[in-house]
């Protein structure tokens, strides 16, 4: 059975965090607004609290931000098998713009991604994340927004 979601245990944070600075970055996939299943890497991906990633898009339209606003399903993947917490990271959640976030998302991207929009003219986005599947030093996880 799987546990409740929290994005601070097993060190997910850790390993999110900052992982561009370490070389790795996680992938984000959604579907585009063609139908296609589209993927990019995201070095400004980060833990925002215990049930949400957050990401910034540096475009306010088109691609991602407009994909979300009626397919809400993203996936995310994440892999260093020599890092600071798990291995292996697999989420599944509900993406959405807020820019509400947009000053706490953008001062906690590394300085390489602020870099990448240094105007600012990008967007929060913010993932609400269902379910969580890991692989650490003390084997498999699974984590799920409702479990009790």
């Amino acid at each position: 059975m799987p546990d409740a979601l929290d994005l601070t245990a097993h060190a997910i944070d850790a390993a999110v965090n900052g992982a561009l600075l370490r070389g790795r970055a996680l992938a984000l996939a959604y579907v585009d607004d063609d139908g296609a299943p589209s993927q990019s890497f995201r070095g400004s991906a980060q833990v925002l609290d215990a049930t949400t990633l957050a990401i910034w898009s540096r475009k306010q339209s088109g691609g991602l931000v407009d994909a979300i606003a009626s397919r809400p399903q993203v996936s995310l993947l994440f892999l260093e098998p020599d890092g600071p917490g798990p291995r292996m990271l697999s989420f599944r959640g509900r993406a959405r713009v807020d820019r509400s976030a947009d000053d706490t998302v953008y001062a906690a991207m590394i300085e390489g991604e602020r870099a990448q929009d240094p105007e600012r003219g990008g967007v929060a986005v913010l993932i609400d994340v269902d379910e969580v599947r890991g692989l650490g030093a003390d084997g498999p996880f699974q984590m799920e927004r409702d479990a009790q």
